[in-house]
């Protein structure tokens, strides 16, 4: 008679992955018995993380472990959603337990303190995708899915991080939104669109271009490549760079620090970057396009 030999620590950690997480199911089917799984639990081998989830190997779970456990702990399609889905995406800090998780179908109970379930019915397929093998709600559907309790300064910031991590586009929080219907977020998702002065980021863009046409200035290169880096507004041969400091990274950390690094990389190059803000645009546009003009001419003469 055949027998299946049970699978060693080193088999099951290659199964498991870099996350080292397993459902009982995959345990079953690696070769390992019940009892056997408890023996390992106790001596360490294996952890539980929750009923039907186990984490490989006696090291302290990742927080992506943890993420991965628990959309694995529920019956049917789940995405990490909420706080935790910008984490996941590698757009925002580490959020407190419970990982929060959407379902269509299926589980809605969760486990206390550890998962909290989410329902919706409005999930659609544009609304997920996956990293590090995570089903995880997208960054544009976690802003609307947060806004109902974050403040704007959460929300602001979480935008930021979302555009700096290339996870989010405002094309993206426009369609979420056109199809969010009555969500609680909905109303204060809208507002992240728009900063103070009620004018996007393209809105200002076409704005200062327009302002540029009509002072008769050289038209400037448009999101130019510069290295790994992006300009907003460029004159190559001057080495002149024009960027807009949005309200929306103010106050926090990553966006804030990744601005002035960029900027120190450019000026040490020899590029010249001159920020300029929604408050310029919107109340003093021909001081502004003074300063630009200033700026140009002084390039040219050097």
């Amino acid at each position: 008679m055949c027998t299946i030999s049970a699978p060693s620590d080193a088999a099951l950690a290659r199964r498991a992955g870099r996350l080292r997480v397993l459902t009982l199911e995959q345990l079953l089917a690696a070769g390992l018995t019940e009892k056997a799984i408890r023996h390992r639990v106790r001596e360490g081998r294996l952890q539980k993380l929750w009923t039907g989830v186990y984490l490989v190997g006696p090291a302290p779970a990742h927080p992506l472990s943890l993420a991965q456990g628990a959309v694995l702990s529920c019956a049917g399609a789940a995405f990490v959603s909420h706080r935790w889905a910008p984490y996941v995406l590698g757009a925002g800090p580490l959020p407190d337990l419970p990982v929060d998780v959407t379902v269509s179908s299926g589980s809605r109970h969760g486990r206390p303190g550890k998962v909290k379930v989410h329902h919706s019915y409005l999930l659609e397929p544009r609304d997920t995708t996956s990293r590090h093998g995570i089903p995880v709600t997208t960054a544009a559907r976690a802003i609307l899915d947060i806004a109902g309790t974050a403040t704007m300064a959460e929300l602001e910031a979480l935008k930021a991080d979302a555009e700096v991590a290339k996870v989010l586009t405002e094309r993206q929080i426009v369609d979420v939104l056109a199809r969010a219907g009555r969500h609680k977020g909905a109303r204060k998702a809208r507002a992240l669109l728009a900063d103070s002065t009620g004018i996007t980021r393209s809105e200002a863009e076409r704005i200062l271009l327009r302002l540029i046409k009509q002072a008769g200035l050289p038209l400037p290169l448009t999101n130019f490549r510069i290295g790994r880096y992006e300009a907003d507004f460029c004159w190559p041969h001057l080495k002149l760079i024009i960027e807009f400091d949005s309200f929306k990274h103010h106050g926090h950390y990553q966006a804030f620090h990744g601005d002035k690094r960029r900027t120190a990389d450019l000026t040490g190059k020899g590029w010249s970057v001159m920020p300029v803000t929604w408050k310029q645009l919107s109340e003093e546009p021909l001081v502004l396009v003074a300063n630009i003009s200033a700026a140009i001419a002084a390039r040219a003469a050097a």
